[in-house]
């Protein structure tokens, strides 16, 4: 149940957040059908949230972060507000300036892993922004959706550091869903 939970709220509130993306002129859909977006749209949100937050277990167990503690509510709310606030950040940031955009995503990034996040999440969240930027290049490559400035094969070049922050949000999303004492 905690599964179809995240799916459905993940599904929800990246749709909203790609909402602003493309009534803002960061991309557009060549077959909107609802909210300036493709009927799939939720359905990709959805599985990719489960994607995400599940492929976070293996990289966890390979380095070593089964013994920290499960993080509070109060972390998980406060990764997924960071996360929220960096995917709409990108809705509004000059267009003609996404090396600024990237670098303040990346700053914002390393100042939120300094505090005391451990190796294993670090990790994580550099192989999601490698393996998010992949997939979103290859889906526009595809013709599934376009960026209207697109400068690092398809996609924007500030879009691994929103995908930064999505690692930070999933890791401990998964150590909440799969328990701490796995």
């Amino acid at each position: 149940m905690r599964w179809l939970v995240l799916a459905l709220v993940g599904a929800a509130i990246c749709t909203v957040c790609d909402h602003l993306h493309a009534t803002h002129g960061v991309l557009w859909y060549p077959h909107p059908v609802f909210w300036e977006q493709a009927w799939w749209v939720p359905l990709l949100f959805a599985g990719a949230s489960l994607a995400v937050v599940g492929g976070a277990t293996p990289i966890r167990r390979a380095l070593g972060g089964r013994q920290e503690p499960a993080p509070t509510a109060r972390q998980v709310a406060g990764d997924g507000i960071a996360f929220i606030t960096a995917y709409a950040y990108t809705s509004f940031a000059p267009p003609d300036q996404p090396n600024v955009t990237l670098a303040l995503l990346v700053a914002w990034w390393v100042a939120r892993v300094v505090r005391d996040r451990p190796t294993w999440l670090i990790v994580f969240s550099l192989l999601t922004a490698v393996a998010g930027t992949a997939f979103e290049a290859t889906w526009s490559a595809l013709g599934f959706f376009h960026y209207r400035h697109p400068d690092l094969f398809g996609v924007a070049r500030w879009l691994p550091g929103i995908y930064l922050h999505v690692g930070l949000l999933a890791g401990p999303l998964e150590r909440v869903l799969k328990g701490a004492d796995e």
